[in-house]
């Protein structure tokens, strides 16, 4: 689900959508406090605001303007800035800043249901296999296909978009992004209710089987397995889109809703309030025709494929692997270190330069390889 920008108000009684980066101020960096109060200012969302730039190119100018400061660091302050990043991030220690972001993501996630006191987390995970999921992420990473399972206090009355719009503006205002971005497109955590949950796959479900695509429940829960080609492996997906005359559910949120199930029932699980939960969810999704055959992210069969050996990590996952090595001990420069430092900070929003593109650049295009399936789900 693509969000954008989200102010929550501190009183909870107004959710704001802005997608236009603040402008952070501007400090006279004389010393290291005034440095460590500067690099503050990133923790918050709202100095990167990268979800629209199509939509407001501005964007990119004003966080220019916000990162302007890496350049007016002194010399003698350089390497405190370095230690400062180290400190924060536990980089280069690829390891140790995957668990952080998994603890950023969790203890956020709990976090926000303080200012919403008519919600607790039940779950919340992420996709297995990506940069954090493998523990070689680096600082400012997203969290891939995350989810956000709420219970609803009974005595609330408020419904489910306005309780889940309150937390995920939580979410937005609260999250260190110089530890967890959420400021890429398409990573935003999905947030349903577990009321929610179930009664959209019973929606699902019963339309699935008016469909009759039940029938072909063993075919498809087979092309799960090791299928990772997005086309191919979401023909269940297209079918029911094709088929889908969108009087009881919309194509756009049967997709969404996909990619948010499949999160539920391949991704790691980070955190969960009691067995209980797990139990009564696993329950109801292995009983579900649409979850057991959905299959738009492949997420587990690309969990299959690099567990047996059929199918390596990213490039750039690998050549991350010896970065602790080289930046502490293998010759860099106090200069060469400042300067992919400056490109991590930057990375947040995908503002890098190039330089460091061993470390950045995907593979293949990611967007346009599922662009092909969206487009059908649609």
């Amino acid at each position: 689900m693509k969000v954008s920008g989200i102010n929550h108000s501190p009183r909870g009684s107004q959710i704001q959508f802005q997608a236009i980066t603040q402008r952070m101020p501007q400090l006279a960096l004389n010393c290291t406090k005034d440095l460590y109060e500067q690099y503050s200012y990133l923790r918050f969302a709202k100095y990167y605001e990268a979800l629209d730039d199509k939509i407001y190119p501005q964007n990119k100018f004003i966080r220019n303007e916000n990162f302007s400061f890496l350049e007016r660091i002194p010399e003698h302050l350089k390497n405190f800035f370095v230690d400062t990043y180290k400190y924060l991030t536990d980089f280069p220690n690829i390891t140790k800043v995957s668990e952080k972001i998994n603890d950023e993501f969790v203890s956020k996630a709990l976090f926000c249901t303080n200012s919403n006191q008519d919600v607790r987390v039940l779950m919340a995970g992420y996709d297995p296999v990506c940069s954090v999921g493998l523990k070689h992420a680096l600082p400012g990473s997203d969290i891939d296909k995350a989810y956000i399972i709420l219970g609803k206090k009974r005595k609330t009355f408020k419904s489910d978009w306005e309780l889940i719009a309150q937390y995920k503006g939580a979410l937005w205002e609260f999250v260190d992004q110089r530890i967890l971005s959420l400021n890429n497109e398409n990573t935003f955590p999905e947030v349903y209710t577990l009321d929610g949950m179930f009664s959209t796959l019973d929606t699902l479900d019963r339309m699935t089987c008016q469909m009759g695509l039940d029938k072909k429940l063993d075919y498809f829960k087979r092309r799960r397995m090791l299928d990772i080609n997005p086309t191919t492996a979401g023909e269940f997906n297209i079918l029911f889109a094709k088929m889908n005359d969108q009087r009881e559910i919309s194509k756009v949120n049967a997709k969404n809703f996909a990619y948010f199930i499949e999160s539920v029932r391949d991704g790691k699980i980070a955190f969960n309030i009691d067995n209980d939960i797990v139990n009564i969810v696993r329950e109801r999704l292995y009983k579900s025709p649409f979850a057991s055959m959905s299959n738009v992210t492949q997420m587990g069969a690309h969990e299959r494929q690099i567990n047996i050996g059929m199918k390596d990590i990213k490039t750039k996952l690998r050549n991350r692997e010896q970065l602790a090595d080289q930046f502490e001990g293998g010759g860099w420069s106090d200069n060469s270190r400042f300067e992919l430092v400056k490109d991590l900070v930057k990375s947040v929003s995908k503002d890098q330069g190039h330089k460091y593109d061993k470390y950045f650049k995907n593979d293949d295009d990611i967007g346009e390889r599922y662009n092909k399936l969206n487009i059908q789900l649609v």
